[in-house]
């Protein structure tokens, strides 16, 4: 059996740290979690899921490019509609897409993502 684990790391510009607070833990109200470290911010989302954010010089992450061609991730939502309507408010880059039902955006930092309902669905 193999399944996926709940933690991701990934690389931010030390410029960037105080908008990806407002957007992790501000806008998406995910809960922070002590780091160890401090160049990383951890946050938990519903269901256990880490993310940690390694605060670095800007040569050491993805130009927005290579976040386009990278892996690409999913939050679900309970309304994809209203969700869209705060990200849009906040600030969100859209990113461009050919499937019209979700939306997909940059957060803070580059990583694309794509808003899902919580019920279900590709």
């Amino acid at each position: 059996m193999v399944q996926i684990g709940n933690h991701l790391k990934m690389n931010v510009a030390h410029s960037l740290r105080q908008r990806t607070r407002d957007f992790y833990a501000g806008l998406l109200k995910c809960k922070p979690v002590a780091s160890p470290r401090d160049d990383l911010d951890l946050y938990e989302f519903d269901g256990g899921f880490v993310l940690g954010l390694f605060f670095v010089d800007p040569a050491e992450t993805l130009s927005a490019a290579q976040y386009l061609s990278g892996m690409w991730m999913e939050l679900k939502v309970d309304d994809p509609a209203a969700w869209k309507t705060r990200l849009l408010a906040f600030g969100v880059t859209p990113v461009d897409f050919p499937d019209p039902t979700r939306f997909f955006f940059a957060a803070p930092g580059g990583q694309v993502f794509r808003l899902a309902p919580l019920d279900g669905g590709l």
